[in-house]
């Protein structure tokens, strides 16, 4: 993707969900999550499932998912063409679980999520914001918490994009600081742009050392 409006900037995202140029959007839950979500189903209290943070939402085909598996879920975008549409589509019951805002500077409480889900967020932001993003989420789930989701990768890395991949072995380096990879397989229905590349992981949270 290129454009005269960066990709850090609300404008770059919000005309491309507006024209439904979304190349990236998965239009429904993807396997991976749906196992995920019936691996969890233990069958106990729902609301003891916990609570999720979707950053860089889109138009939040997982919010329903999440919310019908027993879990408490907020979603965040800045771009108020993806918040627009996601609340069009999440209905009226939902809208207010999707908030128009930026995920690095809301107001969020601190340790207060079990697991933050990552689909096509990180890939979406400048490499060199990589280390914030990794600090906020830590900052955010509690311990032993998870981040959750698809993982782009790249050989060679492109210095172009929207989309950013990881080299392989760079989550790896960034991650573990703060979390254990619990999980990591391969992704069988990755939308095209990320076909082959693209990987579940499961990043548990360790420690709280700064």
């Amino acid at each position: 993707m290129t454009d005269d409006i960066p990709p850090d900037h609300p404008e770059f995202w919000s005309s491309r969900y507006l024209s439904v140029n979304t190349p990236w959007d998965f239009d429904g839950v993807p396997g991976d999550l749906k196992e995920f979500l019936k691996r969890k189903d233990t069958g106990t209290n729902p609301q003891a499932r916990g609570k999720v943070l979707i950053p860089g939402c889109g138009l939040g085909h997982e919010i329903r998912a999440f919310t019908a598996a027993g879990y408490d879920v907020t979603a965040i975008d800045f771009a108020p063409g993806a918040v627009e549409r996601a609340r069009r589509l999440n209905g009226t019951a939902l809208a207010s679980r999707i908030i128009l805002g930026d995920f690095f500077t809301h107001d969020f409480t601190p340790n207060s999520f079990d697991y933050v889900y990552e689909r096509a967020f990180i890939c979406a932001l400048l490499p060199d914001r990589r280390e914030v993003y990794r600090a906020r989420i830590a900052s955010l789930l509690k311990y032993r918490g998870s981040l959750l989701g698809y993982f782009y990768y790249q050989k060679p890395v492109l210095s172009e994009g929207p989309p950013y991949g990881f080299a392989w072995g760079a989550a790896d380096e960034l991650f573990a600081r703060y979390f254990i990879l619990v999980k990591d397989t391969p992704v069988a229905d990755s939308v095209p742009m990320f076909a082959g590349r693209e990987r579940w992981q499961e990043w548990r949270r360790t420690s709280f050392k700064d």
